[in-house]
């Protein structure tokens, strides 16, 4: 899904719901300014792409910008699921967003904006940036309140993937590590979980 940065984004549920300023929606068939980015920002980002997920789908995304790590015998191809390491531990981020909130604005932007911003270089907005260095951690009271201010169900606390590991309640998606990825029609893509037992 794409949206140019700093262009607006809304959730809606019956017409109604928050906007927002898109950040990192990135696709293949646009380009996106890239550049060095810094490492407390980086570290703040993860933060939030680990531990305030909000709006998780069904499923999960893949990353248009890596390299397949092979292909089966019937030429569909074998995609790594995008990942972190936090705490010593390996998260995938390929599903959900994260919402920063800056003044009388907030941006949102996928969960995989960790890894656009640390393997494939991209460089948000300053504004981004800026807005990442001064807000609070997902898991502060803060932020938990800036939360509750929107009206259900977007006011729900955010998904907190790192507690969630520790208390053995993380989602069985989240153990699988590759994909297969395979055309079903010209206008439907299909996305078949591929365990390492079976590749």
């Amino acid at each position: 899904m794409y949206y140019a940065d700093m262009s607006e984004y809304r959730l809606t549920i019956n017409g109604e719901g928050p906007s927002f300023l898109a950040i990192g929606w990135l696709d293949e068939a646009y380009p996106f300014t890239t550049g060095p980015t810094p490492v407390e920002f980086q570290e703040r980002l993860l933060e939030h792409c680990i531990r305030g997920v909000h709006m998780p789908m069904l499923g999960f995304h893949t990353c248009q910008f890596c390299e397949p790590q092979g292909f089966t015998s019937d030429g569909h191809r074998i995609i790594t699921k995008t990942w972190a390491n936090y705490k010593g531990k390996r998260f995938y981020i390929d599903n959900g967003e994260i919402w920063i909130p800056d003044g009388n604005s907030t941006y949102s932007a996928p969960v995989m904006i960790y890894h656009y911003v640390t393997v494939h270089h991209y460089r948000p907005p300053e504004v981004f940036i800026n807005a990442v260095l001064r807000c609070p951690l997902p898991y502060e009271e803060e932020y938990l309140a800036f939360v509750r201010s929107f009206k259900e169900p977007f006011n729900r606390e955010p998904l907190d993937h790192y507690i969630d590991s520790e208390t053995n309640n993380y989602s069985e998606l989240y153990r699988s590590d590759t994909i297969v990825f395979f055309p079903l029609n010209s206008n439907i893509r299909g996305m078949h979980r591929r365990r390492r037992d079976e590749a």
